[in-house]
C-alpha cells in the first residue's frame, strides 16, 4: 500500500538580541560566563551586569596615534589582538608581537613574537591549561614560523615545534573526541596549504592534504567520524570540505561564495561559520553571511551583514565576523565585526533558533 510520506523540514533562523558598542571586539567567554572584550587597549570583563575594566595593554607606536577615530583605527589596525582566559583562570593577551599576562590589574610582558598577534579562536589549550598558538604574519620570505607553549600559570613558555615551507598558522586546535590529538591549519599559496594532526604535543606531525586551495582552512569543525573545514581561498571558489577520520579520504561538499576565516561549534553542538569579504576571484559575493550546520558539511545562511563603502578594503579593513574562544551557546553568541554596515567595530549578541515545519 502507498503511503505520502511526511517529512519534517528543519530550517534556523537568527535573532540580534543586543547591541554591544562598547565591546570593540570580544575575544573569550570563560568558565564563570565572563565575556572578555577589548576597545582599543583597554581590556574589560562583563560580569554582573557591567563592562568591569581588566586593565589597559602597553602602548604602541605608530599605530595608538591613530586610534582616536574608527576609521583611522581601521587603517592602522590598532584595534588588532588577542585575549585567552585558560581553565585556570589565568589571562594571557597578544598585542603589538608581544605576549603578556595579566594579573591584579597589572600587566607583565612575556616575549616576543613573529607577527603582530594571532587569528580570532586560533588558540588552545591542554587539559591542564598550557596554552598553545602559533604565529600568523606576513611572512614574504617564507621564513620558519613557530607554535608556541606557554605553561598554565603564564611562568615559562618555549617553541612547543617549529615549521617550515608554510607562509603562516592560521590556527591550532585541541581535538575534542581523542585527548592529546592536536590540529594545525597553515596557508596559504600552493603546496602550503595543509592539515596538521599531532598526537605527541607537537613533536611530530601527521601532514593531510596535497597544498592545494581544497586544503587552505582557518577554522576546523570536528565530529566524530570527520573533520571539516570550510576553505578560506580568495582565488578559487570555495567550498564546504570534510575529512574522513579513519581512511583520510577528502569530501568536497557545497560551494560557498566567499572565503571562510572564522567560526565555531556551540555547547549544544550546531557548528556556526563566517564569510569573509576581501579581494580576489573567488568572493563572489558583497555580504558576510552567517552560516549554520548540524553536520559541520551540509550549511544553510540565517543572516548577512552587507560590506560598507570604504575602499580600497586593503587598506579600509575587509568584511569580518569573528566569535570569542570558550564555551559558547546558540541561544547566547556573541558576534564582533569590521568593515560591514551595522558590524564595524562593535558587538552583539545573537540567538539562533530552530525550527521545524512539516512538508
Amino acid at each position: 500500500m502507498k503511503t505520502n510520506a511526511i517529512e519534517d523540514i528543519v530550517k534556523y533562523s537568527l535573532e540580534i538580541k543586543k547591541k554591544i558598542p562598547q565591546a570593540t571586539i570580544i575575544h573569550h567567554v570563560d568558565a564563570e560566563s565572563g565575556i572578555w572584550a577589548t576597545r582599543k587597549r583597554k581590556i574589560v570583563r562583563w560580569i554582573k551586569d557591567e563592562w568591569q575594566p581588566v586593565a589597559d595593554l602597553p602602548y604602541s607606536w605608530p599605530r595608538d596615534i591613530f586610534a582616536f577615530s574608527r576609521i583611522t583605527s581601521r587603517i592602522m589596525r590598532a584595534d588588532k589582538c588577542n585575549v585567552y582566559v585558560n581553565r585556570l583562570g589565568n589571562v594571557m593577551a597578544i598585542r603589538a608581537g608581544s605576549v603578556y599576562a595579566i594579573e591584579g590589574g597589572q600587566v607583565r610582558r612575556l616575549f616576543s613574537i613573529q607577527g603582530d598577534c594571532v587569528l580570532h579562536r586560533s588558540i588552545c589549550e591542554d587539559e591542564q591549561g598550557s596554552i598553545f598558538f602559533g604565529e600568523y604574519f606576513m611572512n614574504p620570505d617564507c621564513r620558519p614560523v613557530r607554535i608556541w607553549r606557554v605553561s598554565p600559570r603564564l611562568d615559562d613558555w618555549q617553541i612547543a615545534a617549529q615549521l617550515e615551507g608554510v607562509r603562516h598558522v592560521h590556527g591550532v586546535y585541541r581535538d575534542p573526541y581523542h585527548t592529546g590529538h592536536y590540529w594545525v591549519t597553515v596557508g596559504d599559496f600552493a603546496g602550503q596549504c595543509n592539515i596538521l594532526q599531532s598526537i605527541d604535543q607537537f613533536k611530530s606531525f601527521i601532514s593531510h592534504g596535497d597544498g592545494s586551495q581544497k586544503w587552505r582552512a582557518v577554522n576546523l569543525f570536528f565530529t566524530s567520524d570527520h573533520v571539516a573545514w570550510l576553505t578560506d581561498s580568495n582565488l578559487e571558489q570555495n567550498h564546504a570540505c570534510r575529512m574522513h577520520r579513519q581512511s583520510g579520504s577528502m569530501e568536497t561538499g557545497q560551494p560557498i561564495n566567499a572565503s571562510v576565516w572564522y567560526g565555531c561549534s556551540t555547547a549544544e553542538g550546531l557548528h556556526v561559520a563566517f564569510t569573509t569579504i576581501e579581494q580576489g576571484p573567488a568572493i563572489l559575493s558583497n555580504e558576510s553571511q552567517i552560516l549554520v550546520s548540524e553536520d559541520a558539511f551540509h550549511w544553510e545562511k540565517v543572516y548577512g551583514f552587507k560590506k560598507d563603502f570604504w575602499k580600497p578594503v586593503k587598506i579600509f579593513k575587509y568584511g569580518v565576523i569573528s566569535c570569542p574562544s570558550g564555551i559558547v551557546s546558540k541561544n547566547s553568541l556573541f558576534l564582533s565585526g569590521e568593515g560591514l554596515v551595522g558590524l564595524d567595530g562593535t558587538s552583539v549578541q545573537v540567538a539562533i533558533k530552530k525550527t521545524a515545519y512539516r512538508q
